[in-house]
């Protein structure tokens, strides 16, 4: 049972404050859709894949992490496997064929050889999904493929071509507007990745009614009307319209207004002298800032 913010400490209060949220708002669930009906496809010898691109920091791992949460591992007494409809993993920071194949593995609870072949890998991994009958593959920070050499990033695509079309499934990679170039570097992969995107947040309607949905997860105990224009403006400007930096610079004011028993986010909190104050500084200032 949730406990009330009224009856609650204050630490437990700041600490759930800090928790993932989902947030719904229009475009997170337009593309949710479309992987949901990516899901359900019927196989065929050309599976459609997507390609969610992102800024830094704008949503797109949430989305990813919401999905994979609405299709759990599910357990099935009359089966040897468990039934895992989607596999979620990271591209590693270093990529090549092997180093792939082994965090999919890592993901599996499968382990192997220390200097096992990226082919054995690469088998092992098309035996085990097709077993646990996975019907999608999702690879967050995609754009890190661009980080291995041309050579690697050649041998990793053709890998993941390889998986896509053996088991014909649907593959996802997000990451940022790089993940265009790695997956240009196949012409023929690059044809079936339909691209959409995560815009940065404008100060329009949309936003406020993010800021609605929003709100009441902060836990404080007086309402600070995030939705008005008033509020809405400097929100935008100080977060520069990335929703993880909106989520952030939310919970810094919300353990604020706690701490202080103010219990609300004020206009005052957004002017820019109170950040400084508290420690905020905007994205594409951060780096500017003498050490």
């Amino acid at each position: 049972m949730a406990i009330s913010p009224h009856t609650d400490s204050l630490e437990a209060r700041v600490l759930r404050l800090k928790t993932d949220i989902w947030i719904r708002y229009t475009r997170a669930s337009e593309i949710r859709d479309r992987l949901e009906a990516l899901l359900v496809h019927p196989k065929t010898h050309r599976m459609p894949n997507l390609a969610i691109i992102s800024e830094t920091n704008n949503g797109k791992s949430m989305l990813l992490n919401n999905f994979y949460e609405l299709h759990p591992p599910i357990q099935d007494p009359a089966s040897e496997y468990t039934i895992l409809p989607v596999l979620l993993v990271q591209m590693p920071p270093e990529p090549d064929e092997g180093r792939l194949y082994s965090a999919m593995l890592e993901r599996l609870f499968i382990e192997g050889p220390p200097k096992e072949p990226a082919a054995s890998k690469l088998k092992r991994l098309k035996e085990m999904l097709t077993k646990l009958q996975t019907r999608m593959i999702l690879f967050d920070e995609f754009s890190n493929l661009l980080a291995g050499s041309y050579l690697k990033q050649r041998k990793a695509l053709n890998g993941i071509k390889y998986l896509g079309n053996e088991l014909r499934i649907p593959i996802v990679a997000a990451g940022t507007i790089e993940t265009r170039t790695a997956l240009a570097s196949d012409p023929q992969l690059a044809n079936r990745f339909t691209p959409v995107t995560l815009p940065r947040w404008q100060d329009d309607e949309e936003f406020a009614r993010l800021m609605l949905s929003l709100e009441p997860k902060l836990g404080l105990q007086q309402a600070s009307n995030l939705h008005e224009e008033h509020m809405t403006a400097p929100l935008v400007a100080a977060s520069e319209g990335l929703i993880g930096e909106v989520v952030t610079l939310l919970r810094l004011l919300a353990e604020h207004a706690m701490r202080s028993g103010i219990e609300k986010i004020t206009e005052p909190m957004l002017s820019r002298d109170f950040l400084r104050k508290i420690g905020w500084t905007r994205p594409s200032e951060r780096m500017l800032i003498p050490v």
